[in-house]
C-alpha cells in the first residue's frame, strides 16, 4: 500500500518534471544484468520516461567470478563512459557484489554520480562458510587456501574482498582490490579515492538482518570482523569512522550517508519480497533531475 501512496505522491509534486537522472544498476555475483529487472520495473513506474540500464560486464554469470574485480571495474568504467545518456550525471545502484563494484568506479573514473546507493553491500568484505557456496565446489577450496596467493587474486572475483580475520595482515598486503579502495593500507592513501565519494549528494547503503549469505551481514555499513576474532566491530570504533579513510565520517557529519536495514534472504533483495522497503526507503533517491 504504500508504494500506491508514493506513486501518487511523486506524480503530484513532479507532474512537470520528466528529466529525471538516469539510473544505472549493477547485479551481484553468478547472475546477470537481467536480475535486476524488478527494481528497474519499479523505478519505471514511479518515475515515467526515466532512464534505467542494467550493466552486463562480458559474459554476466562467469565473468562475475572469472574476472578480477580491478578489470571489472575497468570495464564497467567504460561501459559508463561510453554512454551518452549519462554524462550529465546519473544515479547508482550495486547489489551484493555489485556494491564494490559501483563504488569502486565512483573512487577510481571519477563518474558523476548524484546518489550512489548499495544493497546488501559487501564494503568490509565477506568471510565463511556461506559465501562459498555461491561459487562452484571446484573453487571454494582454492579460496578458503590459497585466497592471498597472486594466481588466486587473478581468477575467483570473491578473492578480492575475502577478508579473513585471521590474516588481516596479509588482506591488506596481498588482496588486491577491497584494501585499495577502502585505503586501509598503510601508507598508501589514495586523497582522490575520498575526494570522489565526498563529491556524493548522497551515499545510502543497506543490509538484511536475516541475511543467510554475506557474513558478515553488517559488511553492507562497512563494519567486518576484529582482527584474530569472530566479533564484529561496532561503526564508531571502525577504521573507516575513526581515521575517515574514504570520507565516511566526514559524509555522516554532513547528514549525507543513509543507512537501513531490511528484512529479506539475501536472494530476495532485489526482488517482491522486499518491494516495500525499497518503494519506503530506497526509490525516493531517484526523485531528483538534471536542471
Amino acid at each position: 500500500m504504500f508504494h500506491l501512496f508514493l506513486l501518487i505522491f511523486i506524480s503530484i509534486t513532479n507532474v512537470y518534471s520528466s528529466n529525471y537522472r538516469p539510473v544505472v544498476l549493477m547485479h551481484g555475483i553468478t547472475s546477470n544484468a537481467a536480475a535486476m529487472e524488478d527494481i528497474a520495473r519499479w523505478i519505471r513506474s514511479l518515475y515515467p520516461e526515466i532512464y534505467v540500464i542494467s550493466i552486463e560486464i562480458g559474459n554476466g554469470k562467469l565473468d562475475s567470478y572469472l574476472l578480477p574485480l580491478d578489470i571489472q571495474v575497468e570495464k564497467f568504467c567504460q561501459i559508463i563512459n561510453s554512454n551518452s545518456k549519462l554524462r550529465q550525471g546519473f544515479n547508482l545502484l550495486g547489489y551484493s557484489q555489485g556494491s564494490i563494484i559501483v563504488r569502486g568506479a565512483v573512487q577510481r573514473c571519477s563518474l558523476p554520480v548524484y546518489n550512489l546507493i548499495t544493497l546488501s553491500g559487501i564494503h568490509q568484505g565477506v568471510f565463511g562458510i556461506p559465501y562459498l557456496l555461491q561459487l562452484p565446489i571446484e573453487l571454494r577450496d582454492l579460496l578458503t587456501k590459497y585466497a592471498y596467493e597472486t594466481p588466486i587474486q587473478n581468477a575467483i572475483s570473491p578473492a578480492n574482498y575475502w577478508r579473513d580475520p585471521e590474516q588481516l595482515d596479509r588482506y591488506y598486503s596481498n588482496c588486491h582490490f577491497l584494501p585499495d579502495i577502502n585505503n586501509e593500507r598503510d601508507n598508501i592513501r589514495n586523497e582522490i579515492y575520498r575526494e570522489n565519494i565526498l563529491k556524493l549528494n548522497s551515499f545510502v547503503m543497506t543490509y538484511s538482518d536475516i541475511d543467510e549469505v554475506i557474513m558478515p551481514r553488517q559488511s553492507g555499513l562497512f563494519m567486518g570482523y576484529m582482527k584474530n576474532s569472530l566479533e564484529i566491530e561496532t561503526w564508531n570504533n571502525s577504521r573507516q569512522f575513526t581515521e575517515d579513510l574514504i570520507g565516511l565520517r566526514t559524509l555522516w557529519e554532513q547528514g549525507k550517508l543513509y543507512t537501513f536495514v531490511s528484512h529479506v534472504k539475501h536472494q530476495d533483495v532485489t526482488h517482491e519480497p522486499n518491494k516495500d522497503f525499497l518503494f519506503q526507503n530506497i526509490l525516493p533517491f531517484f526523485n531528483n533531475t538534471i536542471e
